[in-house]
């Protein structure tokens, strides 16, 4: 009975030494596997290290390789690389066009700034720079000065002498227009219209629509009322980014006027300046009423003739001509002469104009 226990106990030792014995192996194989797999996921071969610049760099950038005629321009030099640890004292020495320019030139001078000329004119910036530690850089970049005209015009109606801007009122139709006259920075050669990107903005809103490369026309219709003013930001670009320039032009929207003038009794063409107060005898006067900045022709237009407030026929089949028979009372008098256009589509655009008749 005692050797059979005896053997049991025997067997229990061996079986339960087994079990140590393949646990201590699996967690061996688990370990060294583990290793394998973390070097296998994050060592790379030498040859694909990434390299370490441990040299300085110089970049030379200017704010704009395109300004404006008479604008400044401002030139960095810029140091850079991981070997850089003090730069403080370096000596830079700017040229322009060849040119050493001593007093932009010295320790710790890393920029440098200019005025341009004219359309067309080509500026080579150059700079040396002598660090600290003895090496020596340099760094060149050019620019070309460049512009675009930004022009604008309305719907709206004015007579054909008249010499002016065609000023919007509300619902006018405005045109927008750019020139451009841009070069390839450092070079003579232009950059032809449609290989620009025009990027248009109105009020602070930028219109991806009217945008695009080619595009140079903006076209919109002023709806606001009279006192406002509509702000139009243009921005030409090439495609590289070589090219930038910002135009702002502010249109203001106006109301429409009706001005009274004197009109020659054969012609109907007026003359002089617009009438505000007159002074006549007796006789018989002819008037000619102009409209401007309205959105329709006079003819379209609504007239109405007042004498003192009260409604008069203008005697002429072309409503924004009157004539007048200011009669002879024997006494000097006052009288007041009123037109008012009005479009029928809209009644907000009207205008009217007085003038101060004296009679002796």
């Amino acid at each position: 009975m005692n050797k059979d226990k005896q053997n049991k106990n025997k067997i229990f030792r061996n079986s339960h030494g087994l079990k140590v014995y393949f646990c201590f192996v699996f967690l061996v194989t688990i370990f060294f596997l583990s290793f394998f797999i973390a070097n296998a996921q994050f060592s790379l071969p030498t040859n694909q290290l990434p390299s370490l610049n441990l040299k300085p760099t110089l970049s030379l950038t200017l704010n704009t390789q395109s300004p404006l005629p008479s604008s400044m321009v401002t030139a960095t030099a810029n140091l850079s690389g991981i070997g850089i640890t003090n730069v403080d004292n370096s000596d830079y020495t700017w040229f322009l066009n060849g040119v050493k320019q001593k007093g932009a030139s010295g320790v710790n001078k890393n920029t440098f700034s200019f005025q341009v000329g004219d359309l067309g004119a080509i500026y080579k910036v150059n700079v040396n720079v002598l660090m600290p530690n003895g090496d020596s850089l340099s760094d060149s970049i050019s620019s070309t000065v460049s512009d675009f005209d930004l022009s604008w015009n309305a719907s709206s109606q004015a007579p054909a002498e008249y010499k002016g801007k065609l000023l919007p009122t509300q619902n006018s139709t405005v045109h927008v227009s750019a020139l451009p006259f841009i070069y390839q920075p450092g070079t003579k050669t232009p950059v032809a219209s449609n290989n620009l990107i025009f990027n248009w903005t109105k009020d602070d809103k930028f219109s991806a629509g009217n945008s695009g490369i080619g595009k140079s026309n903006f076209i919109f219709v002023a709806n606001d009322y009279a006192g406002a003013s509509k702000s139009i930001l243009l921005e030409i670009k090439t495609s590289d980014g070589a090219v930038s320039i910002l135009k702002t032009v502010e249109i203001p929207v106006v109301r429409p006027q009706t001005l009274i003038y004197l009109a020659d009794a054969k012609t109907n063409f007026p003359f002089g300046a617009a009438l505000k107060n007159l002074t006549a005898k007796p006789m018989n006067l002819n008037f000619a009423a102009r409209n401007y900045f309205f959105n329709a022709l006079p003819k379209n237009l609504n007239w109405q003739w007042l004498v003192d407030n009260k409604e008069v026929a203008g005697g002429s089949s072309e409503p924004w001509l009157a004539s007048f028979n200011i009669p002879n009372t024997g006494r000097a008098f006052f009288t007041q002469i009123q037109a008012t256009a009005k479009n029928p589509v809209n009644d907000l655009e009207t205008a009217q104009s007085t003038i101060n008749l004296e009679v002796q």
